[in-house]
């Protein structure tokens, strides 16, 4: 989802193209190949350009860290095993989430065009950038999209107060919105994501109230920009079933099981647990792709008519005192990755900073 926060004070613009130059240059100095650096950072970059600046540039840090201490594979071969047809399994290896994810969602697209659905359950893998990429990947080619992921323990059940659960995102892109724009559902279920709290916090802004258990004390991050793993966050509809939070630790705990069950993904105790000693850590996330062919269930035009009739429905209702729109899922993010293409993408000092002292640190000789 869009950060909705005003931008700090210092903030500054640059192209997408330069900011896609510097993170392929980064990853590149830790001799991570030619593609696979161009893959990651065009997700990366796309988070930037949609608003999503909690999974852009921001992240570079954490990839670089891991890559650097041996904890992702950078030469890891994302092996396939078919299950059947329209299902198989990609092994990571723990390699790079974007490398894997693009394959997954490649491979779930070439058998959803012969047999009508693919899908595609990953493990091992790191974090994937964010999970609107990958539908809309799959609706800009005339799918239907979905993508989920887990990966942590950040999350608490209803009525628990120990994190057990990710952040544990979905996604799903449907062809055919208001102005050629597809429908793009994109959130976690959790509250918030965990990226938007340290996004926060690096800007100095105060954290909602209803983002993280009560009974937590103040929220810092740790020397890297990292919000400590202890840290008790709510799922959607927060700590009380009066609010709906069971039906968001519902829809967390689905996702939980369809990233892990299908692939075999193995809970990531081991990582979390290395983590709190400071010790390398291995990608522990397991996602799950999937692909619908239109085709397979009725004329696309016809349902594209049929979803014109449902949206303009939609849009034209009365709207609340002081709204002159309601808006469909993923209209605000295209508008705002319009603006970002003729503007530029938003760096806050605080990423600046940060920018700058990788630049050094890996002598990339790009100046900033």
């Amino acid at each position: 989802m869009v950060e909705s926060s005003a931008l700090p004070e210092g903030t500054v613009r640059f192209p997408a193209d330069f900011i896609r130059g510097f993170i392929v240059r980064a990853f590149r100095a830790l001799g991570v190949p030619e593609d696979h650096a161009r893959v990651t950072a065009e997700v990366l970059v796309s988070a930037d350009l949609r608003g999503v600046r909690s999974h852009g540039v921001g992240r570079l840090v954490m990839f670089v860290d891991t890559i650097a201490r041996g904890a992702i594979d950078k030469d890891s071969r994302y092996p396939f095993r078919q299950g059947s047809p329209t299902t198989c399994v990609l092994d990571a290896e723990r390699g790079l989430g974007p490398v894997a994810s693009n394959l997954a969602m490649e491979r779930a697209m070439e058998m959803a065009g012969e047999y009508g659905t693919g899908f595609v359950a990953v493990r091992n893998s790191s974090h994937l950038g964010y999970p609107g990429y990958w539908a809309k990947k799959a609706a800009d080619r005339g799918f239907i999209g979905i993508c989920m992921t887990n990966g942590g323990r950040f999350v608490t059940p209803t009525f628990g107060m120990e994190p057990h659960l990710g952040t544990n995102p979905l996604s799903v892109g449907i062809p055919g919105g208001p102005g050629g724009q597809p429908f793009l559902l994109d959130f976690a279920t959790a509250m918030v994501a965990r990226g938007k709290i340290e996004t926060m916090l690096r800007e100095g802004k105060s954290i909602p109230k209803g983002w993280v258990t009560e009974a937590y004390g103040p929220l810092k991050l740790d020397e890297r920009g990292i919000l400590p793993f202890d840290v008790p966050m709510l799922p959607l509809g927060g700590e009380s079933p009066e609010t709906g939070g069971h039906k968001g630790f519902a829809l967390s705990l689905m996702v939980e099981l369809l990233s892990s069950i299908l692939s075999g993904q193995r809970p990531p105790e081991e990582e979390i647990e290395a983590v709190k000693a400071g010790q390398p850590t291995f990608p522990s996330a397991g996602h799950l792709m999937g692909a619908l062919r239109i085709e397979g269930f009725r004329e696309p035009a016809l349902a594209f008519a049929h979803m014109a009739e449902i949206t303009g429905r939609i849009r034209g209702a009365r709207k609340a005192p002081g709204r002159s729109r309601i808006y469909t899922p993923g209209e605000i993010e295209a508008e705002i990755e319009a603006e970002n293409l003729r503007l530029g993408i938003p760096v806050t000092p605080a990423l600046l900073n940060q920018l700058r002292r990788l630049n050094d640190r890996l002598s990339l000789g790009i100046e900033v």
